[in-house]
Parts: structure tokens; sequence; C-alpha cells
């Protein structure tokens, strides 16, 4: 049976979550405290795998429901899924209750009470209902929780671990770290009973070997050979599967063993050699996640549903990419649906397969897959940020990869650069073929500049930069310079290029006077005139003594400029201007 879609209510944090539709792979993102492990824990708890989580807790009915729910004659749904069933269940169903029962779906709920009410979209004989619906729910997925994978240590002392798997309430290790553990020997191919056989004589393994008699030497030998094999077969084939998923440098495992010690190694691309505890927690976390996967759901569970939350939350953004990757290997065999706040752990290829909660305006849960939230609250506007941002950095990447970009310290100047290059392009004064190619404005304060541009770079060659007249703007041409080394022809200081100190000195006086009237009336008054011999922002800085001048003035005015050219392209003193601008342009192009 497949999960198709699941409605939770009455419980917890949710009066009503809506119809959530899965895939094969489902991603639930939200802000923290929005309710995706409510969601999670509601699904869990309609038929969880490990039977002995099956119990429904008072704190699982709404706190602000709690007296109505619990004083009321009958316990509400808290859970309903919808299943459609794979061909050889249906072929089961048919040998046990008859040919005439035949259906493709089924909808399966649970109270809070624990019952259960099985629902068909046929009419069934009374006579068979109550079988057939223990028949249902016995082949129904088992949904597995995990919130806490148990990182692994560097060193395991192997006759200690049968102790501590045979024993439950032990302090020294939790059993999320024992599962991992388990899993790690069973990777390995070490079973309990081998531990079992082999653990008096592997803790032994430390004593004195001249006490031992001849037999017991040789029995030692052959066991420490034997393990010795198992490790290394098992040291090449985590190396490999491993670095399959992760794609964040070249790691190579080793498993050492010595007095009863397995102690693991891991060995970066630089040949520096290191017990797995002094490597990154990222590394630590994927692989104690790799075993407890790809193990757990491909030899003990199938026909399950896992749920991960708030998975890879440790991972570098790009190592979240991977995981996200790994979900897709995983689910061929077990669907997946996983909850993060992380926009890096969003499928931006494949974003039907989100669904977003967030909290109504009364605190409620709710979830959605319209990202448009028609009626917005504070939580849903929040809630759609890494969806927002996932889309964002991979239009970002785009646009980098098939422009030039080149940074600017002024909004204007990127108004002004796009205004000018649209000119040249619409009157055919193009510099070959190169005013074709997207010029990208980045943004930047001038002291982040230097930054910015080291992030940009690509293959070594460090981005443009236009730099206008300021005593600010000039040190940090200077320091440019000296950290460009032989990039530095990329520094375009404008008055070294035109005697220009400004973008709005390569638009004439009239022009910029013209385009925005209205508003140098507002913000100097009618009787404002000025002076075309005089750069423009000298003349505004000397005004900006007498009167306030608008924090964002010079990016209104590039605006309306913008707006003026696009509406006078025959304009003759913008062609006679033009013969400027495509001389920046020239100068961009030619030092890219």
């Amino acid at each position: 049976m497949k999960l198709t879609r699941f409605r939770v209510q009455n419980f917890r944090s949710f009066v009503d979550s809506g119809w959530v539709t899965c895939d094969n792979v489902t991603a639930i993102a939200g802000v923290n405290e929005a309710g995706k492990s409510n969601l999670l824990r509601a699904l869990w708890k309609l038929n969880p795998a490990f039977r002995g989580d099956n119990k429904i807790l008072k704190n699982d009915v709404p706190i602000d429901r709690f007296d109505e729910i619990m004083d009321g004659e009958n316990l509400p749904i808290f859970i309903t899924a919808e299943f459609k069933l794979r061909p050889y269940d249906r072929e089961l169903i048919k040998k046990k209750f008859g040919g005439n029962v035949t259906f493709e779906n089924v909808r399966v709920s649970r109270y809070l009470s624990g019952k259960y009410l099985v629902e068909y979209p046929i009419n069934v004989d009374s006579a068979i209902k109550e079988k057939l619906d223990e028949f249902v729910i016995k082949i129904m997925p088992g949904f597995v929780y995990y919130s806490n994978y148990g990182n692994l240590d560097s060193n395991i002392y192997l006759p200690q671990m049968l102790a501590k798997f045979n024993k439950s309430g032990i302090n020294t290790i939790s059993k999320s770290k024992q599962r991992t553990i388990k899993l790690l020997l069973l990777y390995i191919g070490i079973t309990p009973e081998m531990l079992a056989c082999d653990a008096d004589l592997l803790s032994g393994a430390s004593q004195n070997q001249m006490k031992l008699t001849s037999a017991k030497l040789k029995e030692l030998t052959e066991t420490n050979a034997r393990y010795q094999k198992l490790f290394s077969v098992a040291s090449e084939k985590l190396t490999k599967e491993f670095n399959q998923w992760w794609h964040q440098g070249e790691y190579r495992f080793e498993f050492a063993f010595d007095a009863g010690n397995l102690t693991i190694f891991v060995t970066d691309k630089n040949g520096i050699r290191a017990p797995l505890d002094d490597r990154s927690v990222g590394i630590q976390w994927f692989l104690s996640f790799f075993l407890v996967f790809s193990l757990e759901s491909q030899l003990f569970f199938s026909n399950t549903v896992m749920l991960l939350d708030e998975s890879g939350a440790t991972l570098h953004g790009l190592a979240q990419q991977d995981l996200v990757h790994f979900f897709d290997e995983l689910a061929k065999t077990n669907q997946i649906i996983y909850s993060t706040h992380s926009s890096f752990m969003l499928p931006v290829d494949h974003l039907n397969r989100t669904r977003v909660v967030y909290k109504d305006n009364l605190g409620h849960s709710l979830v959605s897959s319209d990202m448009s939230f028609r009626e917005k609250t504070r939580s849903s506007e929040a809630a759609i940020v890494p969806v927002s941002t996932a889309i964002n950095m991979q239009v970002s990447a785009s646009v980098l990869r098939e422009s030039t970009p080149i940074i600017v310290m002024n909004d204007a100047v990127e108004i002004y650069l796009n205004s000018f290059k649209n000119y040249l392009i619409e009157s055919g004064q193009t510099f070959g073929d190169m005013l074709k190619k997207p010029i990208l404005s980045i943004l930047s304060s001038p002291d982040a500049t230097l930054s910015t541009a080291q992030v940009l770079q690509r293959q070594n060659v460090l981005p443009l930069v236009l730099v206008e007249e300021s005593l600010e703007t000039y040190k940090v041409a200077d320091n440019l310079k000296a950290n460009y080394g032989k990039n530095k022809d990329k520094i375009i200081v404008l008055k070294d290029l035109f005697r220009a100190s400004s973008m709005e000195d390569l638009v004439p006086t009239e022009l910029l006077v013209d385009s925005a009237r209205d508003y140098l009336i507002k913000v100097f008054g009618k009787n404002i005139a000025f002076n075309s011999n005089i750069p423009f922002l000298e003349q505004v800085e000397s005004l900006s003594k007498i009167k306030s001048i608008p924090s964002d003035f010079r990016k209104h005015l590039a605006s309306l400029f913008s707006q003026f050219l696009l509406n006078n392209y025959k304009d003759k003193r913008i062609k006679s201007a033009s013969k400027m601008w495509f001389r920046l342009f020239e100068t961009l192009y030619q030092n890219v």
C-alpha cells in the first residue's frame, strides 16, 4: 500500500491540517514551532512500525481544546490517511475475501481512543467487514519516526557492546547510538551471536599473551585475523558507498582492530588520517545517517514510510543538497517524508513535493501546498522564506553562470548601467556581440566589496568593480588594486575614464532635469535651477546644506531617468551622450 495523502485533526497544535498529498519523497517546510514535528508524529501514531510506540498520550490532545475533547462522549479522530493498493495487495485481498472484493484505494483513520476506522470506496458485506478491516490494517505501511540518529564514536570496545545491547536503561550509551553501532557492526558483518561467541576471547586479548595456552593463542590469532578481514572488506565498501553520496570531499574510511577495540579512522584527500571523532560533526552525522537508513530501509523495513524530523541540520548547505539526492535513492524501497527549515533541503527542481506548515492567527497549525497564501499571516510569510530563498539561490546561480558580474557601490549606479546598455542595444550601437551578454550588477557596500569580489571570482579571475569618486570609494579602489594583483585592470574608476565624479555626470544635466522635473521641484522647490557646467551631484550636495535631501534621492532620480530614456530614444541629446556610454561598456568588456 502506498500513502497518497493524510489529514491531521485534534492533535497537539493541529485542529485541522487539511489534506496533505504525498509523493515518494515529500518535504515539510516551516519555521521552528510551526508544527512540523506534530504533523509527523500524528502520522507516525497511525501505525508505528514498532508497536511499543503505539500509545496515544494526554499531551497529544490540543491544549486549548483539552476539556472539550476529553469531556465529550466519544474521542475524535486525530489522523486519517488514504492509501493506494499495489497490485499484490489487491491479489491478496481477492484470494482471502473473494473476487468481488476489489478496490484500489482505502482510507484508514485512528481515534484518540486508539480505535481504527476503515472506509472503502465500495459497499462491503457486513459479514466480512471486521475481518477485512483487520487485514487492511495488517498490510498498511508501518511508520518509522526519526529525530535522533546517534552519531558514532571513533572507538568501540566490542566485548562491552554485547552487554550493552542486552541491557536497557544504561546511561553510558543512548538507545539511538546503540542502534547506530548495531547497524555498523551488521554492515561490517558482525552479528550479536558472533560477539557472544568471541566476547571472552576478545576481552582477554589485551592480557599477557605469554599466559595463554598454545591452543588459546592460536584461537586468538585466528579470531583477530577473521575480524581483520571483515574490517578490511568493510573499509573498502564503506569508502566507495559513502563517497557516492557525500560530495564535499573524498574520504577514505578504515576500521582498525586491536585487542578487542574497533577504531574508525577517516583519511581526507590530503592524506591526513584522524579518528572519526576529530572530523566534523557533519561527516559524523552523515555517516551515522547513511548506516541507519541504507540498512534499516533495505533490511528491516519493507512497506514502511520513513518520517525524518529536521534531518541534516548539522550539515553544510551543499551536503544538505547531497542528502536530498540520497533521499531519492532511499525512496526506491520506502516512502520518505522529512521536515526542514533549511533552503538547501528543499528540492527546487521538484517544488511540487514541498508542503509548508504555518500557524493561523489563533496559533493553530495548517499545511499548504499553495505557496500564494491568499490569507497571509506573519507565520505564513515566514514559512515561505526557505522556499523563496531556495528559488532565489537557483536563479542567482543560473544568472551568474550566464552573465558578466560587475560590483557597484550604489543602487543608482546599477539602474544607470542597465539603462545605458538597453539604449545601446536598441539603437544598434553594439560592441560586437558583447553587449548581448547580460551584465549583472552586484550591489555591495564599500567595506564589503573585496569579500564580495572574492566570492564571485571564477577560475581565479576576479570580477569587475566600477568605482565613482568619493574619498571612501577611492580608498576602496586602492585597497582592491592592491589585492587584485594582476587583475587590477578590472577596477574601473569612473574619473580615470571620463574625469566624471559620478554616473550622473554621464547624462547631460538638462536631460536629468527634464526626466525628473516634478520630483526635483518637490524636493528643492519651484525656483530650483541647475547649472550644466557644474557636476550635478556637486550642486545637490550644496543644496543639501539648505534643504533636507531624501536618502534614496539618487536611486529615485536614476529610476525617473530610466523611464524617460525608454520613452525618448530618438532625442538628439541622448544620442550625443550615448558616445560616453558606449565607451564605458567598451572598457568594461575589454577588461572582462
